[in-house]
This record gives C-alpha cells, sequence and structure tokens, in this order.
C-alpha cells in the first residue's frame, strides 16, 4: 500500500454501501493481552452462516472510532471494510481487528479472544483472513488456532508464504488480482499442501488507482463474490481439526535456529515416546529416550534414560546385553500441534527450548486410529521384527512427500549410544528409498548459547528402506565395512497408534 495515493473515493463508499436493515455494527473493546485494549469492528447480520476475522494489511492500523468509521490510511483502503455491507447481505459477518491502545499489531493472543467472542455469540465457522503484510501473520493464526474451533483461512493479494502455511490443516481459500504484481497467489496455493481444500479465486476488473488493484480498487463486488464463494463452497469442511496430535521430528523454534539436534516423538494413546538427538560434553553423538510418560492436557512428562549396548554390527544382536541409567526428566508442552516446549533436567542441567515441527516437504496428517493410506505413509517409530528379537535400538522415520528423514539410535564399538541419520532417503520406487547416512559431532546438549555452526557431519555409508506394506519392512545399510539387512516392524507402544496419511 502507498500513503501517496489518493483515497477520497473512499470516503463516501460506506455511505453507498449502507449496512443492511437487518445487519448491527458494534465498536468493541475488550483487555489486549499485551496490556491496553483491542478494539475490532464486529459487523453481525441476524443469522450469521460464517464469521470473517480479519487482520489487516498495511501498517495494521485501521483508525476505527467510536462511530466505526475508518480514519486511518489501511482503514480508509481495507476490502472488507470497504464492503462490510455486501458480506453481511451474503449472510457474512466480519471482525475486523484494529491496533491496540498501545499501538501492537496483529498480536496471535487477541485474534484468538476475537474468535472465542464471536464464537460464545454464534455456532458458526470462523474463517481468518488476510494478506499483503499481514500474510504471515495469518498463517500462524490458522496453523495455531485451538483444533475444537471450527474454522478456514482466506489469503487475499498473498505476500510469500512463510514456514507456517505448510501446516495449514484447515480449508484455505486463496483471493487475488492477476493485475496486482505485489501478490504471490501461486505459491501460497502451492504451499498450502496439508489445507483439507484449497480454493484459488482471481478477481478482475477495477482500475490500479487509489487502493489499486493489490486492494481491489474498483472490483469490490467481484472480491466479496470471489471470498463468498469460497466460505459458502468450504464452510461445510471447517469441522474442527483433530485432536492434537505431536507424532513427527522436531527442532528448535525458529527453525534452523539450532540445526544439528532433534527430538523424535511417537504418540500412540496417551503415552509420548521421545527419542533425543544430541551431543556429550566431548561433541560425540549422544542420544537419550523417554520410553514412557504422563500426560496432562497437552503436556507429557517422563524420565529420561542412556543406554549402553551390543554394537550395531553384533552379530546377534543380544538384547539382554542393554543397559538403561536414569539420566533425568524430560517434559514437553504444546501450544498447538506445531509448536511447543521441551524442558529437561539432566544431572546438574536444566534447560527449556522453544520447539517447532521441522518441515523439509508435504506434511502428512497424522491421527489416532485409522486405516493406512494408498501407498502408505511410513512416518512411525521402527524396531526389530519379530517384535522385542533385538531390544535397544530402533529408527525414527519422518516421512514428508517422496523423502525418508530416518534417524537410527544403535550403538558404537565401545558400546556407548550412537546415532546416524538419513537427512535425504529417496524414493527409487514403490515402498522403497535409499540415501547416505552421516554421523555428527556438534556442541554438547548443554551448552548456552548453543550454536549450530559447530556440527560437522561425516558420511559414514548407505542405507535403504524396503517395506513389504504400511506396517513391516527391510532395513539395510553399509557402515564402515559392516554390510547388514534386518527385517523392521512399527514399535507399538500404547493404544490406539497414530496413523499418518
Amino acid at each position: 500500500m502507498k500513503p501517496s495515493r489518493a483515497f477520497s473515493f473512499v470516503l463516501g463508499m460506506g455511505a453507498a454501501l449502507g449496512l443492511h436493515a437487518a445487519t448491527t455494527t458494534t465498536v468493541v473493546d475488550i483487555p489486549a493481552a499485551e496490556g491496553g485494549m483491542q478494539r475490532f469492528l464486529y459487523v453481525r447480520p441476524d443469522a450469521p452462516t460464517a464469521f470473517i476475522v480479519q487482520y489487516p494489511g498495511g501498517d495494521g492500523v485501521l483508525g476505527i472510532a467510536s462511530d466505526g468509521a475508518m480514519n486511518a490510511t489501511t482503514g480508509l483502503c481495507n476490502p472488507y471494510g470497504r464492503t462490510q455491507a455486501a458480506f453481511a447481505g451474503r449472510g457474512i459477518g466480519l471482525a475486523l481487528i484494529d491496533a491496540t491502545t498501545l499501538g501492537s499489531v496483529r498480536n496471535y493472543d487477541n485474534l484468538l479472544a476475537i474468535v472465542r467472542y464471536v464464537r460464545e455469540r454464534h455456532n458458526v465457522p470462523v474463517w481468518v483472513s488476510g494478506g499483503s503484510s499481514s500474510t504471515s501473520a495469518t498463517a500462524f493464526a490458522a496453523a495455531t488456532l485451538p483444533a475444537e474451533i471450527p474454522a478456514g483461512v482466506l489469503f487475499y493479494s498473498p505476500d510469500r508464504p512463510n514456514p507456517s502455511v505448510p501446516m495449514i490443516r484447515r480449508p484455505a481459500g486463496v483471493v487475488y488480482h492477476p493485475s496486482d504484481v505485489l501478490q504471490f497467489s501461486s505459491l501460497m496455493f502451492n504451499a498450502l499442501t496439508s489445507a483439507a481444500v484449497r480454493d484459488r479465486v482471481s478477481v478482475t476488473g477495477g482500475a490500479d488507482v487509489g487502493c489499486g488493484f493489490h486492494l481491489f480498487n474498483g472490483a469490490e463486488a467481484a472480491f466479496v463474490e470471489a471470498v463468498a464463494g469460497i466460505v459458502a463452497r468450504n464452510n461445510h469442511l471447517t469441522a474442527a481439526v483433530a485432536a492434537l496430535n505431536v507424532h513427527g521430528l522436531w527442532w528448535r523454534s525458529p527453525a534452523e535456529s539450532e540445526s544439528g539436534w532433534g527430538v523424535n516423538l511417537t504418540q500412540q494413546g496417551e503415552i509420548l515416546f521421545a527419542t533425543w538427538f544430541t551431543y556429550d560434553a566431548d561433541g560425540r553423538g549422544m542420544w537419550l529416550v523417554m520410553p514412557t510418560s504422563t500426560r496432562s492436557g497437552s503436556t507429557w512428562t517422563g524420565a529420561l534414560y542412556r543406554t549402553t549396548g551390543p554394537a550395531f554390527s553384533a552379530t546377534p544382536f543380544n538384547p539382554s546385553q542393554v543397559a538403561a541409567t536414569p539420566m533425568g526428566t524430560a517434559t514437553f508442552a504444546f501450544t498447538d500441534a506445531n509448536s511447543g516446549t521441551f524442558s529437561y533436567v539432566v544431572g546438574a542441567v536444566s534447560q527449556a527450548k522453544p520447539i517447532t515441527r521441522q518441515v523439509y516437504g508435504a506434511l502428512p496428517v497424522c491421527e489416532a486410529g485409522g486405516a493406512a493410506g494408498s501407498p502408505p505413509n511410513y512416518q512411525a517409530l521402527w524396531w526389530s521384527d519379530p517384535p522385542g528379537g533385538e531390544s535397544g535400538w530402533g529408527v525414527n522415520v519422518t516421512h514428508q512427500g517422496d523423502i525418508l528423514f530416518a534417524t537410527w539410535f544403535t550403538y558404537d564399538a565401545d558400546g556407548r549410544g550412537m546415532w546416524l541419520v538419513m537427512p535425504n532417503g529417496a524414493r527409487t520406487g514403490p515402498g522403497a528409498y535409499s540415501g547416505t547416512l552421516y554421523r555428527t559431532t556438534g556442541p554438547a546438549f548443554s551448552a548456552n548459547p548453543w550454536v549450530g555452526t559447530g556440527v560437522a557431519a561425516t558420511p559414514m555409508g548407505t542405507g535403504a528402506f524396503n517395506f513389504a506394506d504400511a506396517n513391516r519392512g527391510t532395513f539395510s545399510y553399509s557402515v564402515g565395512g559392516v554390510t547388514q539387512s534386518k527385517p523392521i516392524l512399527r514399535q507399538e507402544i500404547s493404544t490406539p497408534p497414530t496413523v499418518c496419511r
């Protein structure tokens, strides 16, 4: 948005559109999460079928006056503000979010409070909407909204997608003007890899003056038609998403801030099985395991163990030689399915780190129970087949798109825990994946700050997975002159197991 543009034509638009007789418009102020008050314009038809809750673009300041007028530059060009009567006439309510009295904008906690405000008064789906400079905040909100809230997301004139976009599991719509050189609708649409449905509509007409093509100047009716059409087609798909499921590979948040360590989480029933891949005081790879846990809401806590055992090359591998030593405790607390905090006490070290899912491809949808898809997704914790035959080692597989990220936890020649990683296991055929295995060294888990540039990876050999079906396969590897092949099985620790599709 360019502040130097003329906006005089907008001033008369509210009167020209006029509020529908069955519509009530209220200026609402609620306490803001960061202090002060959060104002929003609450436009509600008598019998709404949906509500749109909007983060404005620009500087985020609508300038909502006590009479509902929007006096700031961003407010005058806000496409929803200019068309509020038309949306109400379609049965779609609006909650247009201004800056707080302290001047902050696009606070997720404030948006969530407004969503709940709307839901307490109208039992209808909520569509979170934003575009241009509010694109990233809107994507984060759509990926983070509590699972029990039926919701969708609407992007208009979107900026480039951020890492939250592939995590969105809600129905998603993209509205854009093809003559707008500032929009990235194709990139946004293609990045919505986990959305329940993707719907994209172009808006034509108007003129690139005033608020410009970017904000649909002169194409207001077409903008309303596009947005209302997406809502009408997909409103029924906004049912609450599946209950919290954190199954997958996680690392420090923000993504790549501490690249080189991670934690694999296997969620089955009420149990979270965690394998933490990190480094000892001497920089050598170390893995700790939380094999069981207790759950309280979205928080899991359990004991951490360090194990020793027969070398990975041992034939046969004798599980009676595996010994586990308690090392401390770990707690995983999640605010949603894609973000949380990993806290641990190991010896005299007590630390807490924000974590997020590691995303390198199309995220699968993982839920408790159900049948495997076709073709299957192999994301799971795997161990020797038959079950328990070689208890003490295993391999965590993360499956996104056509790439397997495998982390193998086993033992070195001296019996000390060792982990190898295959970060780019490429698909070579149906159920077949292979790639290079690496061994890494890095800063001790206790380092503060933990600097990822201290991580070094050394190729150790190759690994290959060949799956016979969704639950059984073969893990083959060649490491340091040792070539072996072992049958593997999904490890079941509780019911229902998590199934990814």
